[in-house]
């Protein structure tokens, strides 16, 4: 999942895949639009049946708790060996961050510059029952040296709304303000206003990054959800590239970018806009043509100022183009391109991949799989012209290629993100984290207690660090509900105004095969000093044939802490197969005790069909826009998927 920068009024996988056989036969049986085989990037094998495309909503269903629920502590210090068990969690955080003002009232956007400069709390009155971490997480486990995961979980401390013992060096406290407390469970005491919105630890942002005035109280959400609007007859995507939707609360319109599968719009780059005023999409609209069919080739999106839209996508391995056009007075313009190959684009049939767009002080960064099949930067002020700015990373690469990342930006001056050394399939994964930090003449990058790690300029294109360089936040070979996990790889991440971080990932259970293992989902979450994991649910079978750790992923809801999305076959309530349907239904989960454990309610049941691959745009409106694919995945070059999803009243 993925997240969408909003701007109110303002500017601001695989490998080469030797499996030919299985894909012939998929594409000789199968009813998907064809198109070519995808090589390097792993050519999924298997049938896109075509069906037709019921609501499949739910007939009410009853909230349940999650299964489980099993939370724990992570040590954020160095490697460990992959088998080696966890020594216990890390020390306990003293205090923790706790905005206890409330969320950043001011953090809006300002014309002309993404949101304002600075976006700092004024105190952010917290309402009734405002969301206040707890002071951090006291861990049981003792002490963890070596990154893994104590069994205990982290006892909530309940402290103070003073970020203690662990200040925030990453820039994480958010205001400190009225001095509310809450309890430790539920984070719905009534939180006082914060009256100078001050941000704690030597390292605390100066901006309130994206804010929100203030989260409702935590509730489990009780209202059967409506029947899901189909945004676009045909796209799909992957979630590697970031923002596949974004909201434009002036214009009052939802953007959502995709890639059709079959007809004549075949492969294009899609974007749809709808009408959140009268409630109607736009007819698919082609952003760029000329590569294959392919989801990973879906455009990423951003908005440049109201009603303008910069769109940004790349083939899959195909070529060493950077694609990009500018939506403007009601229409798309010419596809332009940015040429990698004198800056050094890979070589072994593994060129360039993905887009993630980002604002910074006076820039839009765009993070590509590039030089060594690492994570690189361009950038541009307007959409017209990218520059080379350097690589944020080079691991080694082992396999196919040198690690997936997923981001998440405040759209000020800070990039945070979570990566991996190299593809599960090709390497026992561990999850990192790290962020980025931006002023108009320097790019820094940070692990997560804010100790820096190197820059992003032209030197760094050969003297960037590894990904094993920032803080470790899952090793491998962690257990976690009594299931040791492995070959991680992240769904999505956010971070929000308090400093809280959050992620989704999976892993593979370990001795469960190579061919279709079972994977099980994670929510990660840092307090400010230290991060905790808690178990979700099992991920089910591999979505499609040939891709053994694909699954239906999870979202994060960026305006809202308590919330999250996750696509499985299984009920989260107790992890046994939902029933009657096997197919992947959209679940939400619900967290009144900062990710300790989960409530359950469905979103979908009974569906004839797959909904997978969920993402929830930013939207600082009070409301919420849920979207994701159904349909039927044969590979990633034969599908039969419609962009479908729900609009929502609150975060």
């Amino acid at each position: 999942m993925a997240r969408v920068n909003v701007s109110e009024g303002a500017n601001i996988v695989g490998r080469v895949d030797m499996r030919v056989f299985v894909f012939l036969l998929a594409l000789a049986t199968a009813g998907g639009c064809g198109g070519r085989s995808r090589g390097p990037g792993g050519s999924d094998a298997g049938a896109a049946a075509g069906a037709s495309m019921p609501s499949d909503i739910p007939s009410g269903g009853e909230p349940g708790s999650g299964a489980g629920g099993t939370d724990v502590s992570v040590g954020t210090g160095g490697d460990r060996a992959p088998d080696a068990g966890g020594a216990g969690g890390a020390a306990s955080s003293a205090g923790g961050a706790s905005p206890a003002g409330g969320a950043s009232a001011g953090g809006g956007r300002a014309a002309g510059a993404g949101r304002a400069a600075g976006g700092t709390s004024a105190g952010g009155s917290l309402p009734a029952g405002g969301m206040a971490p707890s002071g951090g997480v006291s861990d049981a486990g003792g002490s963890q040296p070596e990154g893994g995961v104590s069994a205990t979980g982290g006892a909530d401390a309940g402290g103070s709304g003073v970020t203690g013992g662990g200040a925030i060096a990453t820039g994480g406290a958010g205001a400190i303000g009225g001095g509310a407390t809450v309890t430790g469970g539920g984070g719905t005491t009534t939180g006082g206003a914060g009256e100078t919105g001050a941000n704690a630890g030597s390292g605390a942002e100066s901006t309130g990054g994206q804010g929100t005035g203030g989260w409702e109280p935590c509730a489990v959400p009780t209202a059967t959800p409506g029947t899901p609007i189909t945004f676009n007859d045909n796209g799909g995507w992957l979630w590697h590239q970031d923002e596949r939707a974004i909201v434009d609360v002036e214009a009052k319109q939802l953007i959502i970018g995709s890639v059709p599968c079959g007809g004549s719009r075949n492969g294009h780059q899609e974007a749809v806009i709808y009408d959140l005023a009268g409630g109607t999409p736009s007819e698919p609209a082609m952003v760029g043509s000329g590569l294959s069919v392919d989801p990973n080739n879906a455009p990423a999106l951003i908005q440049l100022n109201t009603g303008k839209y910069l769109a940004v996508w790349t083939g899959h391995n195909e070529n060493c183009n950077s694609y990009y056009n500018v939506y403007d007075n009601g229409s798309w313009g010419t596809q332009q391109a940015f040429d990698w190959g004198p800056i050094g684009c890979p070589t072994d049939n593994r060129t360039i991949s993905y887009s993630n767009l980002w604002q910074m002080p006076g820039r839009i960064f765009n993070f590509v799989r590039s030089v060594g099949t690492s994570p690189n930067l361009i950038t541009t002020t307007d959409g017209s012209t990218f520059t080379y700015a350097g690589r944020l990373t080079n691991t080694p690469q082992v396999g196919y290629v040198a690690g997936y990342y997923k981001y998440w930006g405040n759209n000020v001056d800070r990039i945070d993100f979570v990566g991996t050394e190299a593809h599960p399939r090709d390497n026992d994964n561990s999850l990192y984290h790290g962020y980025i930090k931006a002023t108009e003449t320097a790019i820094t990058t940070y692990d997560s207690m804010g100790t820096q790690k190197g820059t992003i300029d032209e030197a760094s294109k050969t003297n960037a660090p590894s990904i094993t360089a920032f803080t470790k936040i899952f090793a491998t070979g962690t257990t976690i509900k009594d299931v040791r996990l492995e070959h991680m790889w992240s769904h999505d991440i956010v971070r929000y105004d308090d400093g809280t971080i959050v992620v989704l990932a999976q892993g593979r259970v370990s001795g469960t095969g190579t061919t279709d293992p079972d994977k099980r989902f994670i929510y990660l979450r840092f307090d400010g000093s230290s991060w905790s994991a808690t178990y979700l649910v099992k991920g089910g079978n591999k979505l499609s044939s040939s891709e053994e750790d694909y699954t239906g992923l999870g979202a994060i809801h960026p305006n809202n802490p308590y919330t999250i999305y996750v696509s499985t076959t299984y009920d989260p309530r107790d992890e046994t197969t939902t029933a009657p349907s096997t197919k992947r239904e959209i679940w939400r989960g619900t967290t009144c005790d900062q990710g300790k454990s989960f409530t359950w309610t469905p979103i979908t049941q009974n569906s004839t069909q797959d909904n997978v691959r969920p993402i929830v745009p930013y939207w600082s409106g009070g409301k919420t826009a849920l979207l994701w694919l159904r349909g039927f995945w044969g590979s990633e070059s034969s599908f039969t998927s419609s962009v479908v999803g729900l609009i929502m009243d609150g975060p």
